[in-house]
């Protein structure tokens, strides 16, 4: 059987910002809310690996790649624009949220819950502020134009990677793609800090969950799963070994796995 070529389309949000979507596959859809500096392109491999039997909706949040914005960005509108994916994608979608994108779809699931959820590392504010007092000097490098050097110190400062870390990421090929959506990075801070940290107003979700972690990942983001874990009613968790935050582009077969057996198998 023939796999479709990926399409581009868009949806048009409550607020009217138009929102782009590439569609890639067939099969049950797959509803993709990408993390802080990430597009729907960074989800292609998975997308590409699923296709046979998903048909994945990867969605590029407001203010990234072909997406519009609007200046009054809050994390509600952001939800709606999911909810405007998933009216797409139709009733049986699995809703999967990474990192950023993961708190979006965990707003959105206590008023509109999914078919099914997958939840990768969302940052959760369990140990306070992620942002706070960084976010000033951030914004500071953004506003003068250096944004590489706002790169470097969201890394440091917001996501509290080391200097060998920093140093590795810097000399990668996605460095310079990462520093051009910094521009957004700030108000997604902001937003995480304001999600506040009571985790028990998820016990109410009773949506068939996915918590997928990297083995290799920040500490705080593997407890903060193991805790959704605990809370949520209907929630399995997997690791992916030997890796961390992205294996949707280190480790795009692991991954597969792990959705198409939620998806299809006795997990969903």
């Amino acid at each position: 059987m023939i796999t479709p070529q990926p399409l581009q389309t868009h949806v048009t949000s409550a607020d009217g910002t138009k929102i782009s979507v590439t569609v890639t596959g067939q099969g049950r859809p797959l509803v993709i809310s990408p993390g802080a500096l990430n597009t729907a392109q960074d989800w292609q491999p998975l997308a590409d690996a699923l296709a046979p039997r998903m048909t994945t909706y990867a969605v590029d949040r407001r203010g990234h790649g072909a997406s519009g914005d609007n200046p009054q960005h809050s994390i509600e509108r952001e939800q709606e624009d999911i909810a405007a994916v998933l009216d797409l994608a139709g009733p049986d979608a699995v809703l999967l949220g990474h990192s950023y994108g993961g708190l979006v779809t965990l707003g959105l699931a206590l008023r509109q819950p999914p078919a099914a959820f997958i939840l990768y590392e969302p940052p959760v504010p369990l140990y306070g502020p992620v942002g706070g007092d960084a976010i000033a000097p951030f914004e500071q490098a953004v506003a003068e134009g250096d944004l590489e050097r706002a790169l470097a110190f969201g890394t440091r400062n917001f996501l509290r990677m080391p200097e060998n870390a920093v140093e590795d990421f810097r000399s990668s090929p996605v460095w310079a793609v990462r520093a051009s959506m910094t521009p957004t990075w700030a108000r997604e801070v902001r937003a995480i800090d304001a999600f506040g940290d009571d985790l028990d107003r998820f016990a109410r979700l009773a949506t068939p969950t996915l918590l997928v972690t990297g083995e290799l990942s920040p500490p705080v983001l593997l407890d903060t799963s193991q805790r959704l874990h605990q809370v949520l009613p209907d929630s399995h968790l997997v690791q992916i070994p030997g890796h961390a935050h992205e294996a949707y582009l280190t480790a795009p077969e692991a991954l597969t796995e792990h959705i198409l057996n939620f998806a299809f198998g006795t997990t969903a």
